[in-house]
């Protein structure tokens, strides 16, 4: 895969660059984007504080120790996205917190290459707050239109919203995953189902025999037929396949034979080997992004077939997978969900305390040395 390269000129381009660094558009957020010998390819985004100045004390503390992680790390641009406006004679929006992220960089060593907000009617920098530094917004629409992708259109909240499928794809679903529960597990169902049940059922369970094809067929067919979706369905929904599954897509077809044995022989006794765990829990050599970016879409996809009462063990499927990412809003949405769903479901559970704890994968502060739009802010020059 080739790196591509975007140079910015400017703050409104700068700006510009900074949703597909987060691939979304963001929202009442606080960005900031790490910077190593002038270029990023990454940003890290929460939100905005409402708790008042100990909160914001804590917000500034825990992304600027996020960005010190980031390898090679020297300098920051802090970006606030806001929908109070930025007209008036006040000062600029989240003040506060600016300074707060400014001196917690200061501390660390961090040099500040600029401190940009953006509001609902323009945008400005803290750096240089007088009038003459704010800008419109349609500069930066202007500047996207320069970069070499499309705009991300949805917010950190909706990206996560799960695709539309139709009623009549969901009743099919269930009726093949009755079927197949049945098959599997009541003797003689499958002489009492009809020959297209039975041959349906029949496909599927075929599938589930060997899990590990099954994920890599998946991940990689040109076309996700309707009985793979409800094979994995009948995988997800079982916490010894979904997390076979989630190891798999993490590092490869191998890994999900080695887990499923693993997980095999731990069912009756025998130990887990700690290298074949560690993935799961953040640890490890990065995984190929663009099968977690795969599997997610995969997951989504599946728990979009299914009825609510359902989804728990794909969503929290899809919570891991944009936790490996690095996506930490779409994971507690997924995990949310999950939870009001089954308010004791075990991983959902587990991602939302680490989520709470401000833990993300060791890998997410890696920097990529093949992928992505790099960028540097005006402040990068001169500063």
């Amino acid at each position: 895969m080739t790196t591509t390269v975007v140079r910015t000129r400017s703050s409104a381009s700068f700006l510009a660059l900074v949703p597909h660094l987060l691939e979304c558009t963001p929202r009442a957020s606080l960005v900031v984007v790490p910077f190593a010998d002038g270029q990023s390819s990454g940003a890290m985004r929460v939100d905005l504080p409402r708790g008042g100045q100990r909160e914001a004390e804590s917000v500034a503390s825990t992304v600027i120790g996020m960005a010190c992680k980031v390898a090679s790390t020297d300098a920051i641009v802090p970006i606030v996205y806001t929908d109070e406006p930025l007209s008036g004679d006040g000062d600029l929006p989240e003040r506060h917190l600016v300074d707060e992220v400014l001196a917690r960089a200061g501390i660390c060593g961090l040099r500040v290459l600029d401190a940009l907000v953006v509001g609902p009617d323009a945008w400005g920098c803290y750096l240089d707050p007088s009038d003459a530094s704010r800008g419109r917004l349609s500069d930066i629409a202007a500047a996207a239109a320069e970069i070499p992708e499309d705009l991300p259109g949805t917010d950190q909240f909706s990206a996560a919203a799960l695709p539309t499928v139709d009623d009549e794809t969901t009743r099919a679903l269930v009726a093949v995953l009755r079927d197949v529960d049945d098959l599997l597990s009541t003797p003689g169902a499958r002489r009492r189902l009809p020959l297209g049940r039975r041959a349906r059922a029949d496909e599927v369970a075929a599938l589930v025999a060997d899990p590990p094809a099954l994920f890599e067929k998946a991940l990689t067919a040109d076309r996700v037929t309707a009985s793979m979706t409800a094979a994995l369905a009948f995988c997800l929904e079982r916490p010894l396949l979904r997390d076979v599954a989630l190891m798999q897509w993490a590092v490869n077809a191998a890994r999900g034979d080695a887990v499923l044995d693993a997980q095999t022989a731990f069912g009756i006794g025998g130990p887990f080997p700690e290298d074949l765990a560690r993935p799961m829990w953040g640890e490890g050599a990065r995984p190929d992004p663009a099968r977690l970016r795969t599997a997610l879409d995969l997951c989504r996809a599946t728990a979009a077939a299914l009825p609510a009462e359902r989804r728990p063990g794909a969503l929290s499927a899809c919570a891991w997978l944009a936790w490996a990412q690095g996506r930490s809003s779409h994971a507690a949405t997924y995990a949310e969900e999950a939870l009001r769903i089954d308010a004791q479901h075990g991983l959902s559970t587990i991602m939302l305390s680490l989520l709470d704890a401000g833990r993300l994968p060791e890998w997410v502060f890696e920097r990529p040395t093949s992928r992505g739009g790099r960028g540097s802010s005006r402040g990068s020059r001169g500063r």
